[in-house]
């Protein structure tokens, strides 16, 4: 998606819960924060005018307020791992510092703390408890948040224990019954072939990160999310100084980041690591916007976003024909749910289970960034069609607390 694809005024930035609004505006008791995928930028972090939910096509977040939903989209690092963004996002919900933990911090070489966030709910408790909805990686990262708000990190734990110093409560788990229900949009939550045979590549991770260490000097509005990396220049330190140390950043050469996640080896260990909380709505939505040919293989649907083409075709022809149908980046295999996990097949009425992936019918024709609005050439896909599935899916959030 380009630049100008994007273009749309940006809904106002909501940063504060307001209880009294909570009790008499809104339609529903816990809020409902919307977690966007890789490279995505939103809020103030965005490009002036652009809508990372929408696009041009429904400024969702406002609208959906306007209706009396209670509704955030957060803001993570676009580039950053899972565990870098389920660290922010909690810092985003929560406030303060972000921490990505000493032991993580050590083992892969970037610096423990983040930006600071405001807080969207200061006070969040189990009295207190949210929705959650990811698109793209986004599903991954809320699945990795609730997993450490859960269980916490050993790793973490006993590093504290042996070094001393201090721990965010992340890290310590039992903090269990914060969270209604996780919701999947497209999410790869077994990898996707696109990262394997083309994102994880030298190539294109050397390229995205000197684009970044390029994007961390000195008068930047946007963050990409890995200044804690060391993309970032400093004060009195020239380019050519701050251009020299960055590109020796181990981010590099390192596994902690998206691109990595996003293969099926890192999907693997991110599964491994997670389960099902029996206490949890799960609900997954899947697009597909490939067509099969008489060889078996899938191709892409003349109407699929440009940009998708590419990786399109190349997933449609992976060795695995379950894994060939496909958004233009995600398998539908993939999105629906992940590998050995409970799952039930359901229409969109379906009465609401707790711990098991539910998996809604595929939407034909819908290719990766349709969900978002941001496939700007495909007329099919309209600004009325996205409210009336965003409209579905809060109704469905919303009658989950219900039950």
């Amino acid at each position: 998606t380009t630049h100008s694809e994007t273009q749309a005024t940006s809904a106002p930035t909501i940063t504060k819960l307001d209880k009294s609004a909570v009790e008499n505006k809104w339609k529903h008791k816990d809020p409902i924060i919307f977690v966007h995928g890789f490279s995505g930028l939103v809020g103030d972090n965005a490009p002036k005018g652009s809508n990372y939910w929408g696009g041009t096509k429904y400024k969702m977040i406002e609208e959906l307020r306007h209706a009396g939903y209670n509704v955030f989209e957060a803001s993570v690092s676009a580039f950053g791992s899972n565990w870098a963004r389920a660290a922010e996002l909690y810092a985003y919900i929560k406030g303060g510092i972000v921490d990505y933990g000493a032991a993580h911090a050590a083992k892969y070489g970037h610096q423990r703390y983040g930006k600071t966030y405001e807080g969207i709910l200061p006070n969040w408790h189990s009295d207190q408890k949210i929705h959650l909805v990811g698109h793209s990686m986004g599903g991954q990262t809320i699945r990795l948040l609730e997993q450490l708000l859960r269980n916490g990190d050993l790793e973490e734990m006993a590093y504290q224990k042996e070094y001393g110093g201090t721990i965010s409560e992340l890290f310590q788990g039992n903090q269990d019954n914060r969270i209604t229900s996780i919701t999947t949009i497209a999410t790869p939550h077994d990898g996707t072939v696109a990262s394997d045979d083309l994102g994880n590549t030298e190539i294109i991770k050397r390229l995205l990160y000197e684009y970044n260490v390029f994007a961390g000097r000195t008068g930047q509005t946007i963050d990409y999310g890995l200044k804690h990396w060391g993309l970032e220049q400093r004060e009195g330190e020239t380019y050519a100084e701050y251009a020299k140390r960055a590109s020796k950043s181990p981010l590099f050469t390192s596994q902690d980041t998206a691109l990595y996640d996003l293969t099926r080896e890192g999907a693997k260990k991110l599964n491994a690591r997670t389960d099902l909380n029996p206490n949890i709505y799960y609900k997954t939505y899947t697009g597909s916007a490939t067509c099969e040919t008489i060889f078996g293989t899938q191709i892409a649907h003349p109407y699929m976003n440009i940009a998708h083409v590419l990786t399109g075709d190349l997933i449609g022809m992976t060795e695995n024909p379950a894994w060939r149908e496909n958004d233009g980046l995600v398998s539908v295999i993939s999105s629906q749910h992940p590998e050995d996990e409970a799952f039930e097949f359901v229409d969109f009425t379906a009465p609401a289970v707790k711990g098991i992936w539910q998996v809604t019918p595929t939407l034909k024709g819908w290719d990766h960034t349709d969900f978002t609005g941001k496939d700007v050439l495909d007329w099919r896909r309209s600004g009325a069609e996205l409210q009336n599935f965003y409209h579905r899916l809060v109704e469905d959030l919303v009658r989950k607390e219900e039950v």
